[in-house]
């Protein structure tokens, strides 16, 4: 595969990623009322997930994020943003068992509240 081909790979895989956690970000900030969907044109959401808020916008198709006072665009950066739409769609996964079984006891606060790291981040 040339690196042309494999550039473009790479790019259709980080849109369709980016395309999957905007719309999951979505459900979430709608099932639990943590983040925001700001009622623009933008279509932009926002949920903090430990200490890193995640900025999707469907109206540039833009991933950013902000952690401790540092702002990433992620728009050319496959690796991190899998390492957070994995992270989400983890999180996604412990309120649906948590709602699931009726834990009441596990706030939807707590899932969302626990850091995670994205390694390598200080390089970019």
């Amino acid at each position: 595969m040339s690196n042309e081909q494999e550039l473009e790979k790479k790019y259709r895989e980080l849109d369709s990623i980016k395309w999957e956690l905007h719309d999951l970000l979505k459900k979430l900030v709608i099932k639990t009322n943590i983040g925001e969907i700001y009622d623009d044109y933008t279509d932009t959401v926002e949920l903090s997930i430990g200490d890193i808020t995640i900025y999707s916008c469907a109206y540039y198709h833009q991933i950013d994020i902000n952690q401790g006072g540092n702002e990433i665009n992620l728009d050319h950066d496959l690796e991190t943003t899998k390492i957070i739409s994995q992270e989400v769609k983890k999180r996604y996964e412990q309120l649906q068992k948590t709602k699931e079984f009726g834990r009441s006891k596990i706030k939807t606060e707590d899932i969302f509240n626990k850091s995670f790291s994205l390694e390598n981040l200080e390089d970019k």
